[in-house]
Formats: structure tokens, sequence, C-alpha cells
């Protein structure tokens, strides 16, 4: 995160082979903690996983954020229909009584949706 707003004052200099500034790394940065901060207040979102969208923010800016949110956001569901059905077929280690309540205590890899995601946009980016 401290790279990304370094990265972001460079920018300012006239001449700099990047387009931005330190005003909207800041912001990247201040927009992920917002939007990150009410999903791990919830136990939705691990720690690392929002300091990394903080980081991608940071780095890239607040527009690139919302990109790579948006596709992480959709990853994090082709990976959570991949998983679901992986598990459901998988045999079972131990009976619970309700199927439905073992398969939405499991666990998904958000920091790898997040990741795709953000390769995706910046495989996209302009």
């Amino acid at each position: 995160m401290l790279l990304g707003l370094v990265l972001g004052l460079l920018e300012g200099f006239p001449g700099a082979p990047f387009a931005g500034g330190a005003l909207d790394h800041a912001a990247g940065l201040g927009l992920a903690f917002l939007v990150c901060y009410p999903f791990y207040a919830v136990g939705g979102l691990k720690a690392g996983d929002a300091k990394m969208l903080m980081a991608i923010g940071a780095l890239r800016g607040s527009l690139f954020l919302l990109t790579a949110a948006l596709y992480g956001a959709l990853a994090g569901g082709v990976l959570a229909l991949f998983l679901m059905g992986f598990r459901r077929l998988a045999p079972p280690e131990t009976e619970v009584a309700d199927p439905f309540w073992r398969l939405m205590k499991s666990r998904i890899p958000y920091g790898v949706a997040l990741g795709i995601g953000a390769l995706i946009a910046l495989a996209l980016a302009p």
C-alpha cells in the first residue's frame, strides 16, 4: 500500500510516464477500505483479502480498483459454484444432519478470486 502511494506521488512530477496522481491512489486505498470494512466487520471477508484489495487500490487508483473488484466478484461467483459442485460430488468425511448448513459453513478462498479479477482488469486496461 505504501509503495502504491509513493508511486502516486511520483506520477505528479512533470513528464512522468504514468497518469493519475497521489490523490487517485489515496482515493483507491480509501475506497477499498470503505468497501471492505463492512464485509470484514460481519466476518464475510478476511483481513488479508481486505488488505489485498486496498493494495490494489493504492497501486493502480480508484477506477482500476472498482473494475478489479467487479471482475473479482464475478470470479468469486464462478469459484463458489465450482467449489460447491466439487464439494457436493466429494464423499462426505463426517455426516452432518443438514447438508445445506455444511455447504454454507465452508470457506471460499476469496483472495484467489480478487487476484484473478485484478489480472483480468489489468489485461483489459487501455
